[in-house]
């Protein structure tokens, strides 16, 4: 988790670029750095959130046989 946050942050000052150059770092950057939002969100939130559910489906039926 501490990985994904220094990758975010890291790119972060490719989403504000100013300057010469800018447009070319801002297209690079904004992909990327959703792109690992999405894929942290993911990873971070759903794919546990899943798991419990799915534990939770599999025990409830196993209950009622």
């Amino acid at each position: 988790m501490m990985t994904s946050f220094a990758f975010i942050f890291g790119l972060f000052p490719l989403v504000i670029a100013h300057g010469a150059g800018a447009t070319t770092r801002h297209a690079v950057g904004t992909p990327v750095f959703g792109g690992m939002i999405a894929a942290s969100v993911f990873g971070i939130f759903l794919i546990p959130l899943l798991f419990v559910t799915a534990e939770r489906l599999r025990r409830s039926d196993r209950d009622q046989k």
